[in-house]
């Protein structure tokens, strides 16, 4: 738990750090030539018909215009995804198959685009055309969900099929393809991060209905391969030349986000060792600042002690409090000087040591 704390504060305070440490256990771990510098894309030929999109907003198709705010249409979005989530609507007959009311469709993305309350359950539209809204959302937004800068190392992550034939491999193939993928999903930007990892648990759970809803997560690795995992500059011929390995990398994501979404061990180990490196260099500073007659960690304990009489004379100058008020917040302090100049204490003793 220490170890999972540790890497998720790192990411937050450091994530550039973060990400490159991220970048280099990839390719230390996918087979073939594959660099930091891979991370990019660039589609084979450009694409006539490309658009923009953003998160902001829907792109903007023939007189549509974008006009919305990133808020109203992130709630349409996860509005859908919760409405298709309840257990009867997954169990639905052709959910994202079949398509429903193209007027209706037209609608709710209407109500979506402008922010406005829209009820899913009174029955005004179907499951089919709110999962059809859904898709046309996802197919709006600016970027596929894995981001455009990962999409060439999920096609690595893919293509290690090829390099495992016989069913011995299997299950080495299987925990590589899952460590890479943990290691891509932890460098998705934060707002994509969640979109995709709730919508990926909504998909998992219409696969796991397979036999009422006749979806498999095949049938919807096809479909949301597009939203998923290919840019939309990526021209139709490279899109169609692709479409098998694309599939079978949505249909693995789909298979999989429980454990896909969890910290793997390895990475958990290189943030604990980055810290502790850096927390020992920190130390030898000091000793080497000591030694030399500069501050060391005499000065910092000084420095810890004299923050805390300010704070005290500020207190107390502040006046007009009970003494059981006083008294309290005196051992506060106490409690807090004595714990803060243990530990320096202790930190002493470990460069005393260093300098042995």
């Amino acid at each position: 738990m220490a170890s999972l704390e540790m890497t998720r504060k790192f990411k937050r305070k450091n994530p550039e750090a973060y990400h490159k440490m991220v970048k280099r256990l990839f390719c230390d771990s996918i087979e073939g030539d594959f660099k930091e510098s891979d991370f990019f894309y660039e589609p084979e030929s450009p694409r006539k018909d490309s658009s923009t999109g953003c998160l902001t907003g829907v792109k903007r198709v023939k007189s549509q215009v974008c006009l919305l705010t990133k808020e109203s249409q992130v709630r349409g979005l996860y509005q859908l995804i919760e409405y298709l989530g309840l257990d009867k609507n997954l169990r639905e007959e052709g959910i994202f198959r079949k398509s429903g009311s193209l007027k209706k469709q037209h609608d709710l993305l209407e109500k979506i685009n402008k922010g406005e309350e829209v009820s899913l359950f009174d029955g005004e539209f179907s499951i089919h055309e709110c999962a059809s809204v859904l898709k046309t959302c996802l197919g709006n937004l600016p970027e596929p969900l894995v981001t455009n800068s990962c999409f060439p190392a999920h096609l690595q992550v893919a293509l290690l099929h090829d390099k495992y034939t016989s069913q011995e491999d299997m299950p080495a193939l299987v925990e590589k393809q899952i460590f890479c993928t943990q290691l891509l999903i932890e460098l998705i930007p934060e707002e994509y991060f969640k979109l995709l990892k709730d919508l990926l648990f909504l998909l998992h759970g219409v696969c796991q209905r397979e036999e009422e809803n006749k979806m498999s997560s095949t049938n919807l690795g096809v479909i949301f391969c597009t939203h998923i995992l290919s840019p939309r500059s990526m021209p139709p011929r490279e899109l169609q030349t692709k479409l098998g390995v694309l599939t079978n990398a949505t249909t693995f994501l789909i298979e999989n986000p429980s454990i896909l979404f969890t910290l793997p061990e390895k990475l958990l180990a290189e943030v604990q060792s980055f810290q502790f490196r850096r927390n020992s260099e920190g130390r030898r500073s000091l000793s080497k600042r000591s030694s030399q007659g500069g501050p060391g960690v005499e000065c910092l304990i000084a420095n810890t002690v004299f923050s805390f009489i300010p704070m005290e004379m500020e207190e107390g100058a502040a006046g007009e409090k009970n003494e059981e008020d006083d008294e309290k917040e005196s051992n506060f302090v106490c409690d807090q000087l004595e714990s803060t100049i243990t530990s320096q204490f202790n930190l002493n003793i470990e460069i005393m040591n260093i300098k042995k």
